[in-house]
């Protein structure tokens, strides 16, 4: 019997899928080539997402359950400027005589949120949208919520402790200044500053049922009044 030993053409060869079936070729190369461009293009939006400008602003982006420490690492690759609030918790297991405790660890905050720092515009919410994990901003592309930075701030300072804040928030106050409380019992209350340590506290002097009361606060519980 004869053996045919002419060699096939690449454009007379016949691919079959997994299931048997030709295919074309010509279709797949140009899928490829969408898929590629369509890649490009996502890096490009993406790419435009991290470029600050005076304009740049604090938003808040919701992830996907659980996608925060990876979505996190997807900006940083991408420069663009974020922050996971971040919290350090001490696990513990159950053993067979009692609970031990483990190594702390860190763990997000407020998880299911992070805050990026972009210029508001279509380009930037597209490419933002292009990392996998994120839902969306909060307010929607369409009418986006912007976050103050003294607000960043406080929630740094709250929830990290973080020295960089902490000094931002006391290099922003004098003794003597007019503040009001933000949060807990005397939440919208007025005071004045009697005094600012080192540490992430003051102490203020607030007017209670009509008497002088003074209290001890957290740098992230006031805001000064202009």
């Amino acid at each position: 019997m004869a053996v045919n030993g002419k060699r096939l053409s690449e454009s007379e060869r016949v691919w079959l899928d997994r299931k048997g079936d030709p295919i074309n070729i010509d279709r797949a190369w140009q899928k490829s080539d969408q898929r590629i461009a369509l890649t490009r293009r996502e890096q490009a939006m993406l790419a435009a997402a991290g470029m600050d400008g005076p304009e740049a602003r604090w938003y808040v982006l919701r992830v996907e359950d659980r996608a925060d420490i990876a979505v996190d690492k997807s900006l940083e690759e991408a420069n663009v400027e974020r922050w996971m609030a971040v919290k350090e918790v001490e696990p513990k297991r159950r053993g067979k005589r009692k609970w031990q405790s483990l190594e702390p660890c860190m763990l997000p905050a407020l998880p299911g949120y992070l805050f990026v720092k972009v210029v508001s515009c279509a380009v930037t919410w597209a490419g933002l949208k292009t990392v996998k994990g994120v839902v969306d901003v909060l307010g929607g592309a369409d009418n986006p919520k912007p976050v103050n930075e003294q607000e960043i701030v406080k929630l740094q300072a709250f929830i990290e402790k973080d020295p960089k804040a902490i000094e931002i928030l006391t290099n922003a106050l004098k003794v003597g200044d007019r503040v009001t409380i933000d949060n807990g019992p005397l939440a919208s209350f007025q005071a004045v500053v009697l005094m600012l340590g080192d540490s992430e506290r003051i102490k203020v002097e607030t007017h209670l049922f009509g008497r002088a009361s003074f209290v001890d606060l957290d740098l992230a519980q006031v805001t000064k009044l202009d």
